[in-house]
């Protein structure tokens, strides 16, 4: 990630956390007691939140101060993702039916994986 990418990385994923939640600024800003304008203006690099606030949003949005900061890729912690499959009986079914299959099953599931991949479906 170049110079450029990090200086604006903060707040475009703040703004992508808050939009995956369904949230609007005005909402958040309530939530955690912000002023409008001072959640607008992390989002929009203008201002950076101070350490507490920061830790406060990453745990609102379920997602790590890390991938706030733009050190790491995924947008939700690991926990946060199994919790996810788990409160979604039907997820959760096939996710609990993946250690039982054969490798055989796991390969063809796979391919059709790949191939739901390159159809962007």
């Amino acid at each position: 990630m170049n110079k450029k990418n990090l200086d604006t990385v903060l707040g475009d994923r703040l703004r992508m956390a808050r939009i995956r939640k369904g949230w609007s600024q005005t909402e958040v800003a309530k939530k955690i007691g912000l002023s409008f304008s001072s959640l607008s203006g992390y989002e929009r690099n203008y201002r950076k939140p101070p350490t507490e606030t920061l830790a406060h949003l990453a745990e609102m949005y379920e997602v790590s101060i890390s991938w706030l900061l733009g050190i790491g890729e995924s947008g939700y912690q690991t926990q946060d993702r199994e919790e996810v499959v788990i409160k979604d009986p039907e997820l959760d079914y096939w996710y609990k039916q993946l250690p039982n299959l054969s490798k055989k099953d796991l390969r063809k599931l796979r391919k059709v994986w790949e191939l739901i991949k390159e159809e962007n479906l």
